[in-house]
């Protein structure tokens, strides 16, 4: 007996600005937003719904054929860790990427960069593949390519990638080559339909520089707090009788 395909046309993962890219492109416009954007509200005053963050890099490809981006990789970190420093839980933070090589670019500079912010392991880094199925308050997506489109043409995979997100969706990638594309002009197009929906990272680094510079300078002066708290709790130690 033959089985007939049935859309599931009602969305309740996604805020309706995010759903609204899968819907034109995907699905017609015949899905339907099950939530609000109420019940999608953003985590932090100043994070965009939907943004895309044009950073210059370069692609290269790697040993095992798969490609990376360096400046795509620092930026992302560098915005991974505002997000946490800002209060949001490193475990709500998913980042995808299309390629094996920039999830371990990925992987090595979270590794290294984690001693300001332990927390950053908890946060999810794999290729969109992995992620199928996986949701998560925010999702950051590194597109990759700054000169052609590989995996990133790819309907299926374009889909999957950015319908994970709840409340944020963030794209980094590169403008000038991604609106070349079919698929990802019309990404970018929603984006610059939102307010803020898109920066440019040599601008907006600034804005990230400060936040972590105020951040790790109050950490510095709460463990200055705790230290000098622990040396007067000391000097006032009085050790019980027949203490030596």
């Amino acid at each position: 007996m033959g089985h007939h395909a049935v859309l599931l046309r009602t969305q309740y993962r996604c805020h309706p600005a995010i759903s609204a890219i899968a819907n034109d492109l995907f699905y017609e416009g015949n899905l339907i937003d099950g939530i609000s954007e109420r019940d999608r509200s953003p985590l932090l005053d100043w994070l965009p719904t939907l943004c895309f963050y044009n950073v210059n890099g370069t692609e290269q490809i790697g040993r095992d054929n798969s490609f990376h981006n360096l400046a795509e990789a620092a930026f992302t970190l560098k915005l991974i860790q505002s997000l946490i420093a800002s209060g949001i839980e490193a475990s709500a933070i998913g980042v995808i990427t299309l390629y094996k090589s920039q999830m371990n670019q990925l992987c090595n500079l979270f590794s290294a960069g984690h001693s300001d912010y332990p927390n950053i392991k908890a946060v999810q880094v794999s290729t969109v593949d992995a992620f199928q199925g996986a949701e998560k308050e925010v999702i950051v997506l590194s597109c990759v390519r700054t000169r052609q489109f590989g995996f990133i043409d790819s309907e299926r995979r374009t889909n999957v990638a950015l319908t994970r997100g709840k409340r944020h969706l963030l794209i980094v990638g590169n403008v000038a080559c991604l609106k070349k594309n079919r698929l990802w002009g019309n990404v970018i197009q929603h984006c610059e339909g939102r307010a803020n929906g898109l920066q440019h990272s040599s601008q907006y680094e600034a804005q990230l520089n400060h936040l972590l510079k105020c951040h790790l300078e109050k950490k510095a002066k709460e463990q200055e707090e705790r230290s000098s708290q622990k040396e007067k709790s000391g000097d006032h130690f009085c050790p019980p009788k027949g203490m030596k």
